[in-house]
């Protein structure tokens, strides 16, 4: 499509009231310890992100994911894999370290935070590990997709 003409059309639908569906988001904590996130969020935020920095806040049991363009070797920095497929990291330790558990794959929704990384960075995603999580699917070709239908 021509440049803009999808967003014009979204602009005009959302000026008359309508609400635009753009995929259902959400990152899941994996049974090994992987944070994987769908493929809504995948296409919006992870396209050019090599790593990410995880951070757990206890007080309010939040996990806030920094993106990064750059791999760095610190223990808090960690790869992003499967990018050509899904992405995903392992954070094992992570999550064993700040007892958040994994023993299942559960769903949670992120939230852009502007306020995230300061004004080193443009934000990045929290989770809130207190909300309603939604268990996973069976792995199959389309369950961690938005484009199935629900």
């Amino acid at each position: 499509p021509p440049a803009g003409l999808l967003e014009d059309v979204e602009e005009s639908l959302s000026d008359d009231g309508f609400d635009v569906f753009h995929g259902r988001q959400f990152i899941s904590i994996r049974e090994g310890g992987q944070l994987s996130p769908n493929s809504t969020v995948a296409r919006q935020h992870f396209e050019d992100t090599e790593a990410v920095m995880l951070a757990y806040n206890e007080s309010n049991n939040t996990i806030a994911i920094v993106l990064l363009e750059t791999y760095y070797d610190r223990p808090n920095v960690y790869k992003v894999q499967g990018k050509d497929r899904k992405p995903y990291c392992t954070a094992r330790y992570f999550l064993k370290d700040n007892d958040i558990p994994h023993e299942k794959t559960l769903r949670y929704r992120p939230e852009w935070d502007d306020s995230i990384g300061g004004d080193a960075v443009p934000g990045g995603l929290r989770i809130d590990l207190d909300q309603d999580a939604e268990p996973a699917q069976p792995v199959t070709s389309a369950s961690d997709s938005d484009e199935s239908s629900e």
